[in-house]
């Protein structure tokens, strides 16, 4: 009787540890899922959090999701020091979708509501990207009024949350124009307050080392850096320098780094252009995978 009761106890235990369907298969399914659905998952029992835990989980999930068009929107409180990330489907079935209140949007890696903290520094420029291989995210940060060498950066999801100094052989001034790619952040920089940025400097977040491309031309303020089939681009008016976006625009830039080049795509605006913009607009980026260009109203 003992033993008999010993097998029904191993029996049930059994079941309460494992699926009826085969571990690969139910982490097959459990990717094809959304961010949230797999979040009530994680709750539903250990071993549905044990599955939805683990490293490899992670890196499947994260290349089916890069594989499906995102937004990316970033909402920063200045008084607070929060940055809210919030990410979501392309919405393909809504042709006129748009937020009135969303006023910078930046395209990075995909991610699911992250709030950040950030620790107070007085006017400093932050640069938020993702490390591959550590698996964590990162916060490059320099002061934004003068030039300097000395930056610091904060690794996000440690029990304690430190900047660390790290040190630049090229002396630059930043800017607010910016994106991470596959690991490396890259902004508009320039070698003096004076002039336009001509170079975009570029911070490897594994090493934590930075380089230098120079763009040989301005970057006037419609330049906006996106992620084009992976690498980096440079996406501004095609029109008089410094112009932005409007229903006169003719063309648009669109410059692709390779190998320390910069080969340039031209895309002429037809003639119905003026029916489809209101007033001044800007690039907001392009959606990663299908390589739509974004517009908003610049407010």
């Amino acid at each position: 009787m003992t033993s008999q009761r010993a097998a029904t106890r191993s029996m049930t235990s059994l079941h309460r540890n494992s699926l009826p369907i085969p571990d690969d298969l139910a982490v097959e399914i459990f990717s094809r899922l959304p961010s949230k659905a797999i979040a009530r998952c994680r709750c539903a029992c250990k071993l549905w959090s044990s599955m939805l835990l683990r490293e490899d989980f992670t890196d499947l999930f994260l290349t089916k999701s890069s594989a499906r068009p995102q937004l990316l929107f970033a909402c920063q409180d200045h008084i607070r020091n929060y940055i809210f990330f919030s990410s979501s489907p392309h919405p393909e079935e809504e042709e006129n979708s748009s937020s009135p209140i969303i006023l910078h949007v930046s395209l990075v890696r995909p991610t699911s509501y992250l709030v950040v903290r950030m620790a107070y520094l007085p006017l400093v420029d932050n640069y938020l990207g993702y490390d591959p291989v550590s698996k964590k995210f990162k916060v490059l940060s320099m002061e934004r009024s003068k030039i300097s060498a000395k930056h610091q950066v904060l690794t996000l999801g440690t029990k304690k949350l430190s900047w660390r100094l790290v040190q630049c052989t090229t002396a630059h001034y930043s800017s607010n124009k910016w994106i991470s790619i596959s690991g490396v952040i890259y902004y508009a920089a320039s070698a003096n307050r004076s002039s336009a940025n001509s170079m975009v400097a570029c911070f490897d977040l594994r090493v934590e080392k930075f380089s230098f491309v120079n763009f040989g031309r301005a970057m006037h303020d419609s330049t906006t850096l996106v992620n084009y089939n992976g690498k980096l681009g440079l996406l501004m008016s095609g029109d008089a320098p410094g112009e932005n976006i409007s229903t006169t625009s003719k063309s648009f830039q669109l410059w692709v780094l390779q190998d320390a080049e910069w080969p340039k795509h031209v895309y002429i605006l037809p003639p119905s252009w003026k029916d489809v913009v209101t007033k001044t607009m800007c690039f907001a980026g392009i959606i990663v995978g299908t390589n739509e260009i974004v517009l908003a109203p610049l407010l």
